[in-house]
């Protein structure tokens, strides 16, 4: 098929792509829905917690951007523990 055929990656262009704003933005949204379906899934909050369980953080570093979910409480780790949740909620931040 493509015998001799060689592909470089121009470095500062892929980084360029991988900070981008556009990139950062479609983290942001992939990760805000999977929290979103993460703190749908768990039901009445307990006594004494205003928050909402799962909670979804993005930033930018050196080389890529990155979003993350994460618990913010003692009801969120108890419930991710319990029921695997934010793994369970992964499909919402698909498409």
């Amino acid at each position: 098929m493509a015998r001799g055929v060689r592909v470089r990656i121009h470095s500062a262009g892929a980084r360029a792509v991988l900070t981008s704003s556009a990139v950062q933005g479609d983290l942001d949204a992939r990760a805000e829905r999977i929290a979103d379906r993460a703190n749908a899934a768990v039901g009445p909050k307990w006594e004494g917690t205003d928050e909402t369980p799962y909670k979804a953080d993005s930033g930018g570093g050196k080389s890529r951007a990155r979003a993350v979910v994460f618990t913010r409480n003692v009801q969120g780790m108890y419930d991710n523990n319990k029921r695997n949740t934010l793994r369970k909620s992964i499909d919402a931040g698909r498409g």
